[in-house]
């Protein structure tokens, strides 16, 4: 009896030195300083021509300022470009090609009202920092979309994702 436990006692020892460390599909990944980050791994499902405009300078905290956000989407796979609201022209915005302008709420109000009409019509996302319910809806009535800062830069992308899935139908129409 001896002899059989010494003999499973090597074997297993040979066994386990030279055995190699086999992992599923994505276990690999799951190792301590394998990880894939989030912001690497993403890419936007409908890249999109994206026009940031900034506010002045009197606006502290604006979420469309926000370096990290322009780092994101370009990271996505969207195309990104970025004007003051004084050099932001009617000429500018109706022979360029956007799909999407993202400005704070002032600024995109003055702009949904100088874009043509037409199926290529950007979609204007109003920005609205610290807004109560009533001003939230009143913006939701007036803009495609609205995005209430601050957000994660998750959320961020996922609403311009939505934005683009409603107007790739328009495009093809």
């Amino acid at each position: 009896m001896r002899r059989w436990v010494a003999a499973a006692i090597v074997l297993s020892g040979i066994g386990c030195i030279g055995s190699q460390v086999v992992s599923a599909c994505g276990d690999k990944f799951l190792m301590v300083g394998r990880g894939v980050r989030f912001q690497r791994a993403y890419a936007a499902i409908h890249p999109a021509s994206i026009l940031i405009v900034l506010p002045p300078k009197s606006v502290k905290s604006a979420a469309v300022r926000d370096s990290r956000l322009h780092t994101a989407l370009k990271m996505a796979g969207h195309s990104v470009e970025v004007v003051q609201p004084v050099r932001l022209d009617d000429a500018m915005l109706r022979h360029a090609r956007y799909d999407i302008v993202l400005a704070e709420r002032a600024d995109a109000a003055s702009i949904a009202e100088i874009l043509p009409a037409g199926p290529s019509k950007p979609s204007v996302i109003g920005v609205l920092e610290d807004s109560s319910s009533a001003e939230l809806a009143a913006a939701r009535r007036q803009f495609d979309a609205v995005l209430k800062a601050p957000q994660p830069l998750s959320e961020i992308l996922k609403l311009l994702d939505d934005v683009m899935k409603t107007r790739v139908p328009k495009a093809h129409a």
